[in-house]
């Protein structure tokens, strides 16, 4: 053998000899004797009952064997298969090298961000005062969400980049690595669905939201979700097993997945959790919108209305306090009436918590749309869809979604940004009260609030007939 030339077709996990075939598997190969096999050199995914068919000609003595690929490779014959096998074997059997790299970076980071990210709007929420707000209390149970998602998600991805052929966790640790990312990804969505609907009263319905939207009724509705989703997704904990191969180990399902079992399971937590609320999502913040907008159009018809019924009056200010139904973020609610018109000082933190929240629904639409498309349209198609960097993409953008909420809520909440400055001591107390407790008077000192709050106006008993809220 060693006076023919060794010339290569490699394919997958098939080495082609022009004068002698290896057929190579994962650990081992077969050595058929040398002939002109000249139609399996053109061939692909060829296997060992191949030979015997393409060469109808040739008679293989009963020295064909099977041999460990480390016995083969001590023939001198086979000395320069050393490099192509290596190469082909780190091909089959884990990712390449530059893969690897570049989704352990992008996972570890985003992990690291995520978890720390959400940790700290938790710590905040619970440590700095005047934090606790219904709205603020679904934001916690998001960010916990969130971090159970990294715990849950991470080790898993991680590990399967570097040894795609071996699962490190053992049975326990697959029916609970399968579980926990179906709680987490469902207690984000049940969260996100409360504090929509809570801004939908808070805003449509303000009177009865004095009511509805309190801290101990959000914590009941928190608690309920999470009670809600552990038992539902309890099953996963039964459809996850360990399987094992020639390779190692794998965590998989105990059934096929066009199984009715796993088609009920996948397709209920589909429409419940994704299609069915991006559609109430859209409802709702649409008649949000619509009733900030009619409500900002009606004060300043009243403001209008006020001043030109309030004659020869010209020192005319009414400052009116009271419970904030309708401001997420803040306890008290404070707006001033003059001549030139309506003053609500909750009106803009009330528009930018709404924008807030909207924003943090399209990032979770958006974000979870590539992987519930591949996973909806896998579980119909005849031939699968399993492009490699389309799936790092997608579980990329799920990772995004879930590590970039606390950037959100420091980006576009001034409230936010002023607790995390408290929390790390880089605001002092006096700015910080102010900014909190007196978010309308920003430029003011909070003394000078307090002492215009408190200030008897000088308004006449006609003014007042004409002012009505």
């Amino acid at each position: 053998m060693s006076n023919h030339s060794w010339n290569w077709l490699q394919s997958k996990s098939v080495v082609f000899l022009r004068t002698c075939a290896f057929l190579i598997g994962h650990d081992s190969l077969i050595v058929a004797v040398p002939t002109p096999l000249s139609p399996i050199s053109t061939m692909a995914n060829i296997t060992a009952a191949d030979v015997l068919i393409l060469c109808p000609g040739v008679h293989l003595p009963p020295e064909v064997v099977k041999l460990d690929l480390a016995d083969l490779l001590q023939y001198p014959e086979c000395a320069g298969m050393t490099t192509a096998l290596s190469m082909g074997q780190e091909e089959d059997n884990g990712y390449p090298i530059h893969t690897r790299i570049i989704m352990t970076f992008i996972f570890a980071c985003l992990s690291m961000i995520g978890i720390v990210g959400n940790c700290l709007v938790i710590t905040v929420v619970l440590k700095v005062p005047g934090m606790i707000t219904p709205t603020n209390c679904y934001l916690v149970s998001l960010a916990l969400s969130d971090c159970l998602f990294f715990v849950a998600t991470a080790p898993t991805e991680l590990s399967y980049l570097h040894v795609p052929d071996d699962y490190l966790f053992g049975s326990v640790g697959c029916a609970f690595f399968s579980y926990l990312p179906f709680l987490a990804i469902n207690s984000s969505s049940l969260s996100i669905a409360a504090f929509t609907i809570e801004r939908f009263i808070g805003i449509c319905y303000p009177i009865q939201a004095r009511y509805i939207c309190t801290v101990k009724r959000a914590k009941m509705i928190i608690a309920g979700i999470w009670a809600f989703c552990i038992i539902y997704n309890s099953p996963w904990l039964y459809l996850a097993t360990l399987k094992q191969d020639q390779h190692g180990s794998l965590c998989d399902f105990k059934m096929e997945r066009s199984h009715w079992t796993y088609q009920t399971l996948f397709f209920a937590d589909f429409f419940a959790f994704y299609i069915i609320p991006m559609f109430l999502y859209m409802v709702i913040y649409g008649k949000i919108a619509f009733t900030l907008k009619k409500n900002d159009i009606r004060f300043r018809c009243k403001g209008k209305s006020f001043y030109s019924n309030s004659g020869s009056h010209k020192s005319t200010t009414l400052t009116v306090q009271g419970t904030a139904a309708t401001t997420p973020a803040q306890s008290t609610c404070d707006f001033q009436i003059t001549r030139g018109g309506v003053k609500g000082s909750s009106k803009k933190s009330k528009n930018s918590v709404v924008k807030m929240l909207a924003l943090v629904v399209i990032v979770f639409a958006v974000c979870w749309l590539p992987y519930r498309a591949m996973v909806m349209y896998n579980s119909f198609a005849n031939c699968k869809f399993d492009s490699e960097w389309y799936i790092f993409f997608s579980k990329t953008m799920i990772f995004i979604n879930c590590a970039i909420n606390p950037i959100v809520y420091n980006l576009m909440s001034g409230k936010f940004r002023n607790a995390f400055k408290k929390f790390f001591g880089n605001h002092n107390a006096r700015t910080y009260y102010q900014h909190t407790l007196y978010p309308g008077s920003a430029r003011q000192s909070a003394a000078s609030h307090e002492r215009r709050l408190l200030m008897t106006k000088q308004i006449s008993d006609e003014e007042s007939t004409h002012l009505k809220f």
